[in-house]
């Protein structure tokens, strides 16, 4: 089975991404220190790309704030209860792809990328480097990327000590 249809299968039948922030406290905390960050930086007529979108909480958080936001999501499942979400004055352009091959992004069109979800699911070092290297690359040079990435430690913290 491919990455994308366990992914698919994971999202679908077992994991609500769509509810994730709001269940409990650690969820919620992720989103508010995230935007808190992220904030930090932003400056008025920035465009955004979100790369792993999900279902769209930050792409939302931002365009709702009057931001341009780009949103690359891989999986199907994702993208249909994100495009449900998209109302007519949000300004989200929202695309099938992957985090490894953002060809249909110009070099240095972004002030602001966020790359969270996929380093979850990347798995080989090269991909890592690669979805890391995309970004980079549609970042402009003066912009910034934000990324997250889960250690395997975290599921311990997650799970059994909160």
């Amino acid at each position: 089975m491919k990455i994308k249809e366990i992914l698919n299968k994971y999202y679908k039948e077992y994991c609500n991404e769509d509810e994730r922030f709001s269940r409990g406290v650690v969820h919620q905390a992720e989103f508010l220190t995230t935007i808190h960050f992220v904030d930090k930086f932003l400056k008025s007529g920035d465009r955004i790309l979100e790369i792993g979108a999900g279902t769209g909480a930050y792409s939302i958080y931002y365009a709702k704030k009057g931001y341009k936001v780009d949103a690359v999501e891989l999986l199907e499942h994702n993208i249909n209860i994100f495009k449900n979400k998209i109302t007519d004055d949000l300004d989200i352009n929202l695309v099938q792809g992957n985090a490894l091959d953002l060809l249909n992004y110009e070099d240095n069109s972004f002030e602001i990328t966020l790359l969270f979800g996929p380093l979850y699911h990347l798995f080989t070092k090269k991909d890592k480097e690669k979805a890391i290297f995309e970004a980079i690359r549609v970042t402009k040079k003066r912009g910034k990327i934000f990324l997250a990435y889960l250690t395997h430690d975290s599921i311990i913290l997650n799970y059994y000590y909160i």
